[in-house]
């Protein structure tokens, strides 16, 4: 299995046009784009920093937009909302498409603690698959991901909405941290909708005693990335692993490093 950095990684530690060369001398070559405002969706700025990811001898599997500054209202039932969204959703895919993306990390809208309107399954499915076909017109393949405090935060959403769109394409990324920060078993969403996996989110974490959880970088914590990683692939996933840790949770990048070095060790037999 390939392994691979997520930019988000290095958030604001960083340009994103400065990390690709700061990730290719720790020997990662598979990168997911973490594109952080709608100025780096325009395409000369994607284009210099194609440039400097071609330079630095890496490739772009997937690009993953600041999903709070749109997203939520590619959903919404206001038209001019929803086209302004959709605009934007546009340029986010054709900075993929110019980065050699195939994939697109979504998060869609937040849940609000179960307080947000007009985000019923019946409502929301006709949308996903406006996003899949708009998808489909730039080449890139829609993954949404599992996260905590957006709409798919459990399993059973995914395999419902996996079921209301056998007539489309929609894939699924695993977010480990963001299993376990809603109470979920990464195991489960594997269970709920391995055979659509094409992405896979690497953090660690750790509860004590009392049953608090906390973050880790990978390597650090209880998480058994062998056996999740075989489980997915006795799912049928052919997809690359990234790491993709919060940026404050390391001082120097020889951590980051120690990390992707344990992870490729892991999963290098599966």
């Amino acid at each position: 299995m390939k392994v691979g950095i997520s930019t988000a990684s290095i958030f604001n530690k960083a340009m994103v046009e400065d990390i690709p060369a700061m990730l290719s001398p720790m020997g990662c070559r598979d990168i997911e784009v973490f594109l952080n405002t709608f100025s780096e969706y325009r395409p000369d700025f994607v284009r210099l920093l194609r440039k400097r990811i071609d330079d630095a001898g890496l490739r772009v599997y997937s690009v993953h937009p600041m999903s709070n500054q749109f997203e939520a209202q590619l959903f919404s039932i206001h038209p001019r909302q929803k086209a302004d969204a959709f605009s934007v959703y546009r340029e986010a895919l054709n900075a993929g498409r110019i980065l050699g993306a195939t994939h697109y990390v979504m998060h869609g809208s937040p849940h609000l603690g179960g307080t947000a309107k007009n985000l019923e399954m019946e409502r929301i499915t006709p949308v996903f698959r406006e996003l899949l076909d708009t998808a489909a017109e730039y080449g890139v393949t829609l993954c949404l991901e599992n996260v905590s405090w957006c709409f798919f935060h459990a399993p059973a959403f995914g395999r419902e909405l996996k079921e209301r769109l056998v007539d489309h394409r929609l894939k699924f990324v695993l977010d480990i941290k963001q299993a376990v920060r809603c109470g979920e078993d990464p195991f489960d969403f594997v269970e709920a909708v391995g055979e659509d996996l094409e992405n896979w989110h690497l953090c660690d974490y750790a509860f004590d005693e009392t049953g608090k959880l906390s973050l880790k970088m990978p390597g650090k914590g209880q998480c058994d990335f062998g056996a999740l990683g075989k489980a997915m692939i006795q799912k049928g996933y052919a997809g690359p692993a990234f790491i993709e840790v919060y940026s404050d949770m390391y001082a120097q990048m020889d951590e980051l490093k120690a990390s992707f070095d344990h992870i490729r060790t892991v999963l290098s037999t599966l």
